[in-house]
């Protein structure tokens, strides 16, 4: 399966110090997929942001640099502007297959992340994906 052209939904280093995230944290939560950013704040005080996929029927967290396991071909040859940044597949043909299994009954969307610090890479497919409003810790 091809995943296609990509766009660009946002990048974390917008608010990310410039050595990215401490931790990431991924948690189910009925149909949604939570993303938990950790990272050190300006004042030095650990902060919170949470990407949230609604809708969530597929996801897949692999370690990166390491085996790709997935039957979905990305364009190498147009990479995103910032390796760490949120992308959208519109096109994406395992999108396509998820929303033919719904019937058209469920948007579906192809979403891939690389948390550069955790190396870590994330394949989202999911309804929508939001950003949620930074949380400080005790």
């Amino acid at each position: 399966m091809k995943a296609g052209r990509w766009i660009h939904v946002l990048n974390p280093y917008d608010w990310l110090p410039s050595y990215g995230e401490s931790a990431v944290s991924l948690t189910n939560s009925g149909l949604d997929l939570v993303v938990t950013i950790e990272y050190d704040g300006s004042d030095g005080a650990v902060q919170h942001k949470e990407l949230l996929f609604e809708g969530t029927c597929f996801f897949y967290r692999a370690s990166l640099p390491g085996p790709y396991m997935l039957d979905v071909v990305h364009d190498c040859k147009v990479t995103p502007p910032h390796l760490g940044a949120l992308v959208e597949y519109p096109d994406s043909e395992a999108a396509l297959v998820w929303r033919k299994h719904y019937g058209g009954s469920r948007k579906v969307n192809h979403y891939r992340i690389v948390f550069l610090s955790e190396n870590l890479i994330l394949e989202v497919l999911a309804g929508s994906v939001v950003l949620r409003a930074e949380i400080s810790s005790a």
